[in-house]
């Protein structure tokens, strides 16, 4: 079989693969940095987990030591309760996830199990349009926060957002998915 240069139909074909393979190349482009923001992410929720689990610790030797203290000197201490706060099973934590919704819509979600209060989303690290939730009383586990961003006149979308709560006073960086 052979092409003939008049024959519109191969030439059409021919022009229907090449974009196809575009958009190919495109989606594979994007998949590959969709998946490197959701590894980025995985490692900082492990990050997250390790730091409350040392800080479980930190808090039973506290809880130790002031045991210890206390029956040094010889007065009754009530330490049931804090003993159950400390050595639970589940002791609470706070981790963050971003979800993107389409037309430039971001949820901040909180899958810890423990509320964060007092959320705060750092604008002045955001150079494009921010709308939306950027401080919450309360996150409950589970729940979100709407975030609309919006790349206008050359401001790009930034690539993770810095948030802080009471229990965590420094800012942390939650990346975007691309």
């Amino acid at each position: 079989m052979t092409v003939e240069w008049g024959d519109a139909p191969a030439w059409a074909a021919l022009v229907v693969s090449v974009g196809a393979g575009g958009v190919a190349w495109r989606a594979l482009k994007h998949a590959k940095t969709s998946a490197s923001a959701s590894e980025i992410s995985a490692q900082a929720a492990v990050r997250q987990a390790a730091a409350a689990e040392r800080q479980v610790e930190l808090a039973e030797s506290a809880f130790e030591a002031a045991k210890e203290q206390a029956a040094k000197s010889h007065l009754p201490v009530d330490t049931d309760a804090t003993r159950e706060a400390l050595t639970s099973p589940n002791p609470g934590y706070v981790a963050w996830w971003v979800e993107f919704k389409p037309k430039n819509r971001y949820l901040l979600r909180n899958l810890g199990s423990e509320t964060a209060r007092n959320v705060e989303i750092d604008e002045s690290r955001i150079r494009c349009a921010v709308r939306g939730d950027t401080r919450a009383d309360t996150v409950p586990p589970l729940a979100s926060m709407e975030l609309l961003l919006i790349p206008a006149y050359g401001a790009p979308k930034p690539n993770e957002i810095w948030i802080r709560w009471d229990d965590h006073p420094e800012w942390v960086a939650v990346p975007l998915p691309a």
